[in-house]
């Protein structure tokens, strides 16, 4: 479980993968989708497919300053 505390966005470019939220709420990803990631919202991703997935992401931070947070 993380948080983000700026905003990122990414395309899966393979596998699959599922998001889901501390309030449970759930989001399927299979390859090609892009996504936008919660900020200041606790999640996690959880890869539910046979195939390692990879995602390329894009953050919008500062510098020194942590783009992931527990």
């Amino acid at each position: 479980m993380h948080h983000h505390p700026v905003i990122n966005a990414g395309v899966l470019i393979a596998g699959e993968l599922t998001v889901i939220t501390e309030d449970n709420k759930t989001l399927h990803l299979k390859a090609g989708d892009s996504i936008v990631e919660l900020i200041n919202k606790k999640h996690y991703g959880k890869n539910e497919g046979t195939q390692t997935a990879e995602i390329i992401v894009f953050y919008a931070g500062i510098v020194y300053k942590p783009i992931t947070n527990q």
